[in-house]
């Protein structure tokens, strides 16, 4: 006799932490292209990031609609980080990464730090916390900074390892946030273009955790 099959509940909530321990001599960010990417080689960057970038609709932080065309240094070279939520401990830990590890050098080669994130779901905690000091905007209902990147969502597979849960709670409780609050499936990415907007640094995600090295990225600000 075979034993009863046990049903599990529906309303169970799905996490927004990552969990891929990775390999370390596979971390080094590409540029022009990704890292770990399984099937086919993710899309390449446009050249002139800066001109592909200004048609491009965001809000910035009190809900008005500018361009990044309008926005974004004519004359100078721009880090643009594209975060997942406010409220994700991943993220605030890596923001406040680039504010303490890259943003001093990034002033002294004149380049600008952006970071957009992708609802306004944790905006005002995130502000009050000082993560980010650069130029913050977030992205519209069409999302399309994310589109136009063809920016991934990740597979609920992902959601399930018992590393990621420690290692998000103990982010969790050095920055705050929620793992629950807001998108968490989306995946964001780093990109960075000298003052002629020409794309010279490029990273997506494949995962949640894993984002851009900060060796990698002050290794091609310093040569700027």
């Amino acid at each position: 006799r075979s034993a009863p099959l046990v049903q599990l509940p529906l309303s169970l909530p799905l996490p927004s932490i990552p969990f891929v321990v990775l390999n370390k001599r596979k971390t080094k960010a590409m540029v022009f292209g990704g890292l770990f990417c399984k099937s086919k080689d993710p899309p390449k960057a446009p050249a002139n990031l800066r001109e592909a970038f200004a048609p491009l609709s965001v809000l910035t932080t009190k809900g008005e609609t500018v361009k990044l065309g309008d926005v974004l240094a004519k004359d100078k070279p721009v880090l643009l980080w594209v975060m997942r939520r406010f409220s994700c401990p991943f993220c605030r830990a890596y923001a406040v990464k680039l504010r303490d590890n890259v943003q001093k050098q990034a002033e002294e080669k004149g380049m600008q730090m952006v970071a957009l994130g992708l609802e306004m779901a944790g905006l005002e905690a995130f502000q009050e916390g000082k993560f980010w000091t650069g130029d913050l905007f977030v992205e519209n209902a069409k999302q399309e900074v994310h589109q136009f990147l063809n920016l991934k969502r990740a597979s609920l597979l992902k959601l399930f390892d018992i590393q990621m849960f420690k290692e998000g709670s103990k982010l969790q409780k050095e920055f705050g946030g929620n793992a629950t609050e807001g998108d968490g499936m989306v995946l964001g990415g780093l990109w960075m273009m000298d003052k002629n907007g020409k794309c010279i640094f490029e990273f997506r995600q494949q995962n949640f955790s894993k984002d851009a090295g900060t060796e990698d990225v002050l290794e091609v600000i310093k040569n700027l």
